[in-house]
């Protein structure tokens, strides 16, 4: 053998490494893709397919004569011979091959999909298909003249997969690119290592320690396996720095606000979590809130980052704080233009505060408070995804930052005392009814955006004008009614956020019971807690101060779910029973020591961990049952099992008084 051809060889060696991991690149693709990898079988199935791959790669060196066993030479140049091992790779390959065109298949064939994704699901699958006309380079391998052009193919294959993600969206191609160059940079040096201690063990150990190929390999492995995951981690940390570093999870940010920032009652420090969370998610240059001093009549700097004068006020009567207490909506720079010129004065109140966007935070129609979010480290514009994201936190900031003014002005009455204790929790209640709120304004975006595309991608072009028009009709009432949907969530929690008047009324328990599990449920269904109703068709009324009822309700639900923490049940019942109706509030929770009960409604004493419970909780929820006429008790409880408490109060007297 030449020299020529012995580097042939090898470089066909280190060219079928990646062939090699061919099929499982493909599978691993369709199996993301249709969402099967989320399931236990299909990891395994994954791993192991790997696992197969790298076990070939490794005979490709180990076994020179089962696997690649030469060249051939034909008029093109070299190509790879190959022996018994490439045989079983070859089923190995059409297996996985077949399996994902099938699955595709079935995907693509799926009813009730729309356009958009029907279009994907087509172009992947005839991209596939194409490709797979690229394993006729195999036949070369086995001594037939025939010129391997399937490479042709291959990129066909390639080209459609990228049509699909640029012109249809397939995938987020940022995450694509990311987890490419994490995978090239890990298999890269991985294999580096690899082949280097390979050639070390040829050299050193397979002479001087041992003979055995096998054992000689073990370094290598051992080498590899130690600096897998360090690797992995050092190289997604790389391209996140580098490369994504100015982009922003808008599920972080919801998730951060949801369970660090809203509910935080310390005025000062819910501002200054605010805005450390805002410019460290979004990536800010600067960041600040300001919040109302009704007295002064003036916005004061309460928190900021990036900003260097720290003493900013916008008095009351400045062009800026007119525009937004008058429109309640946001300025943003980058909008500006020849018919929405932004007027000068309200041009130099930004740039003090160096601002992009400026957001006003509004509670009961009035600005109790401005954000102020400076230009992104990225340069980039603030896009409408971000307006989507970013409104819907003010409207819930500035319910938190209410409650926690709220909180400092209460006074330790045992009236203001029962606000407090709302008022600590509505913060958390409000991140749940934003998620609440988002879900219907995003089936209506999506619904006007897919109407939109179709036109765009002339869909509805043999379509007559009545046919649109009925088309556009029916979007506009289900936008419609996902508005009405967002509104009523809205109109809820405001509702519910007002303290109690005192005014006694005829109350329907079970429609209170389900109004406080509308604001609450959302809460409980994401610790995974199911919630079991079982009211008595004829159940009465009573008489007592409707808010007051659902601030007891919404307590006793509440410590039910923190008693369970993640899953779990909650059973609320309800029936007449001797002249009163009877509300059984049952968990699946931890339940209460024997030792703890009769200190169970004493104030201050909760079982909470330090910090997290007020324990007043149910120190209040007794006066306030007692103040309507009514009873609560600790009904049962066992330790690990769970606790019921029971309501009582007394039928309405007045005509009419049942359902």
């Amino acid at each position: 053998m030449t020299k020529l051809e012995e580097n042939a060889v090898i470089l066909a060696k280190f060219l079928y490494i990646g062939v090699t991991f061919i099929p499982t690149t493909y599978y691993n693709f369709t199996s993301a893709y249709i969402g099967l990898n989320r399931y236990a079988n299909e990891k395994i199935s994954i791993y192991a397919s790997y696992l197969i791959s790298v076990i070939f790669s490794i005979l490709i060196f180990v076994s020179p004569h089962n696997f690649v066993t030469g060249v051939y030479k034909f008029y093109w140049g070299y190509q790879a011979r190959v022996g018994l091992y490439h045989n079983i790779f070859l089923l190995f390959f059409f297996i996985l091959y077949f399996i994902s065109l099938s699955r595709l298949y079935k995907f693509k064939s799926e009813k009730n999909i729309l356009t958009m994704e029907y279009n994907r699901r087509k172009i992947t699958l005839l991209s596939f298909g194409i490709a797979l006309f690229g394993a006729t380079d195999f036949i070369p391998n086995y001594g037939i003249e025939y010129y391997p052009f399937g490479f042709i193919f291959v990129a066909i294959g390639v080209g459609g997969i990228a049509y699909a993600i640029v012109r249809h969206q397939l995938m987020d191609i940022e995450v694509i690119i990311k987890k490419t160059l994490v995978f090239a940079g890990l298999f890269g040096t991985v294999y580096a290592v690899f082949a280097v201690f390979t050639f070390m063990g040829q050299v050193f150990f397979e002479r001087l320690v041992t003979t055995n190929r096998w054992v000689a390999l073990i370094p290598s492995v051992v080498v590899v396996t130690l600096l897998f995951r360090p690797l992995e981690k050092l190289l997604i940390h790389i391209t996140d720095k580098y490369l994504f570093q100015k982009k922003y999870d808008y599920k972080e940010l919801l998730r951060t606000f949801t369970t660090e920032v809203l509910t935080v009652l310390d005025l000062n420090k819910l501002t200054e979590l605010t805005t450390q969370k805002l410019n460290h998610i979004i990536k800010l240059k600067s960041c600040a809130i300001l919040l109302l001093d009704e007295e002064a009549d003036e916005f004061r700097l309460s928190s900021s980052h990036g900003l260097k004068d720290d003493k900013i006020v916008l008095k009351g009567e400045s062009d800026i704080v007119t525009f937004l207490e008058k429109a309640r909506t946001y300025i943003l720079k980058s909008q500006e233009g020849p018919s929405s010129k932004i007027p000068d004065a309200i041009k130099t109140d930004m740039a003090a505060l160096a601002s992009e966007l400026v957001i006003p935070l509004v509670i009961h129609d009035e600005v109790i408070g401005i954000i102020s979010l400076g230009k992104k480290k990225s340069d980039e514009n603030f896009t409408q995804d971000d307006m989507d994201i970013l409104l819907p936190l003010a409207r819930t900031l500035a319910i938190a930052l209410s409650n926690a003014e709220l909180f400092d002005q209460l006074s330790k009455t045992q009236a203001e005392a029962a606000q407090r204790e709302k008022m600590a929790t509505i913060g958390t209640l409000a991140a749940g009814i934003n998620h609440e709120i988002c879900n219907p304004l995003g089936i209506a975006r999506g619904q006007c955006e897919a109407f939109l595309l179709n036109v765009r991608d002339g869909i509805y072009k043999d379509k007559k004008v009545e046919e649109l028009l009925d088309q556009a009709k029916t979007i506009m009432q289900k936008v419609m009614k996902e508005t009405d949907r967002a509104t009523s969530i809205t109109k809820k929690l405001s509702t519910f956020a007002k303290p109690a008047k005192g005014e006694m009324e005829i109350v329907d328990v079970a429609r209170e019971i389900d109004e406080v599990l509308s604001l609450v449920g959302y809460e409980l269904k994401l610790e995974k807690i199911e919630i079991e109703r079982r009211f008595e068709p004829d159940l009465a009324r009573i008489f007592v101060d409707k808010k007051q009822l659902q601030e007891i309700l919404f307590n006793l639900i509440r410590n039910a779910g923190q008693a369970i923490g993640e899953k779990g049940r909650i059973a609320i019942a309800a029936e007449n029973r001797a002249g009163k109706v009877i509300i059984d509030l049952k968990d699946s929770g931890h339940g209460v020591p024997q030792d703890k009960i009769k200190e169970l409604f004493n104030p201050f004493f909760t079982t909470k961990d330090p910090g997290e419970g007020t324990g007043l909780g149910l120190f209040i929820v007794r006066q306030v049952v007692e103040r309507n006429g009514g009873k609560v008790y600790l009904k049962e409880t066992k330790v690990g099992e769970g606790t019921t408490f029971t309501l009582e109060f007394p039928q309405a007297a007045e005509k009419g008084a049942r359902v």
